[in-house]
């Protein structure tokens, strides 16, 4: 069974669904995944739980399309082949303060998918087309299978560290620290 949610039909439909995800968006990052209701968050909307079983159909896929969203909304704003000029692109996004927000959505679908079938199943999903779409803006260059698994695994460290807090690097040292050691292993193959 896919998590994808069945498209909205109507204009109002659109909207309601936007609405639900930017909100639930908000309630997640300010208050954590567990820590929000169904019945919050149609509290919030103005809404009955009923409206979001509707476009939703369970808080997990909720939570899932929320991130599916937003990592949509970040990709909007990213350059692949920027990013095979320039490793420090792909990185910089690591620490980008606008992509914070989306990392923590991220901690709290990988705590809840241990015990909610729905963000397990979703988060695949997610991460499965997140993964192509860098194997394809990695395309011919050496390693692409080991930078992909060094992008997820800093992806989710950086955001375990901003959930406990931690301040995340000064930008320029990040990128003098692991710029050189992403750009050896970014390398096009020559022929």
């Amino acid at each position: 069974m896919s998590a994808l949610a069945d498209p909205p039909l109507t204009p109002k439909a659109i909207a309601t669904r936007e609405r639900l995800l930017d909100l639930s968006a908000r309630l997640f990052i300010d208050r954590g995944y567990d820590a929000v209701s169904l019945r919050d968050i149609a509290d919030e909307a103005g809404v009955t739980k009923g409206a979001i079983y509707g476009h939703f159909r369970s808080k997990g896929q909720l939570l899932v399309e929320v991130i599916r969203t937003q990592l949509a909304e970040r990709d909007t704003h990213f350059d692949p082949r920027a990013a095979t000029e320039d490793p420090g692109v792909l990185f910089g996004l690591f620490i980008s303060p606008g992509s914070r927000d989306l990392r923590l959505l991220q901690v709290d679908a990988a705590a809840a998918a241990r015990y909610d079938s729905d963000v397990a199943a979703g988060s695949e999903e997610v991460k499965d087309e997140r993964n192509s779409r860098i194997l394809e803006s990695l395309e011919g260059v050496d390693n692409a299978e080991t930078i992909l698994f060094v992008i997820n695994a800093l992806s989710s460290g950086i955001g375990i560290q901003e959930a406990h807090g931690r301040d995340l690097p000064d930008p320029e040292s990040w990128r003098r620290i692991v710029g050189p050691m992403f750009g050896a292993a970014y390398r096009k193959p020559t022929k």
